[in-house]
């Protein structure tokens, strides 16, 4: 699957970058560094609702 680059996101993510290096606390950015995503999008992720845990399924 050929898949354009999200230009709006390439440029909020720089922009959230700049903002962050200049005292912007990392909770308002619009975007995730971890993911490379807009923050909506993977706010469920557990590494972001519990980031001290395990993350690999337990096994059956």
């Amino acid at each position: 699957m050929d898949r354009k680059p999200d230009r709006r996101l390439a440029a909020a993510i720089e922009r959230d970058n700049r903002l962050e290096d200049t005292g912007m606390h990392g909770d308002d950015r619009a975007t995730c560094w971890t993911h490379q995503a807009w923050a909506q999008d993977c706010a469920d992720d557990p590494m972001h609702t519990n980031p001290s845990a395990l993350h690999r399924p337990r096994p059956a």
